[in-house]
């Protein structure tokens, strides 16, 4: 992460404390510390588009985890399509036989 304040990428995620913490918590911000200058400042944790804010690295590596964990969503997704027709397909029978 690239400090705001004096533009050195040594910034890195800092611990949660406090109110203003909390309040920027529901806002999906994230606190941030400067190794360089100590400044203290919140960002998006989905800043992957920010040239200010994110080195080209960190943008890849945020790009990836997205893709990977895309390609687990539309696993997941697919089970369930495939465990609820399944569920339908038996409830299907299940009525049939009580009706016939």
């Amino acid at each position: 992460m690239i400090c705001i304040k004096c533009g050195v990428p040594r910034a890195h995620r800092s611990h949660r404390a406090g109110l203003a913490d909390n309040w920027n918590r529901l806002f999906r911000r994230v606190p941030y510390r400067c190794k360089a200058c100590k400044a203290r400042f919140y960002a998006y944790r989905s800043g992957e588009k920010s040239d200010s804010m994110r080195s080209g690295e960190e943008r890849r590596i945020m790009s990836l985890r997205r893709k990977i964990r895309w390609k687990k969503t539309k696993k997941e997704l697919a089970v369930y399509a495939v465990a609820g027709l399944i569920m339908a397909f038996v409830v299907y029978i299940a009525l049939q036989q009580r009706m016939g």
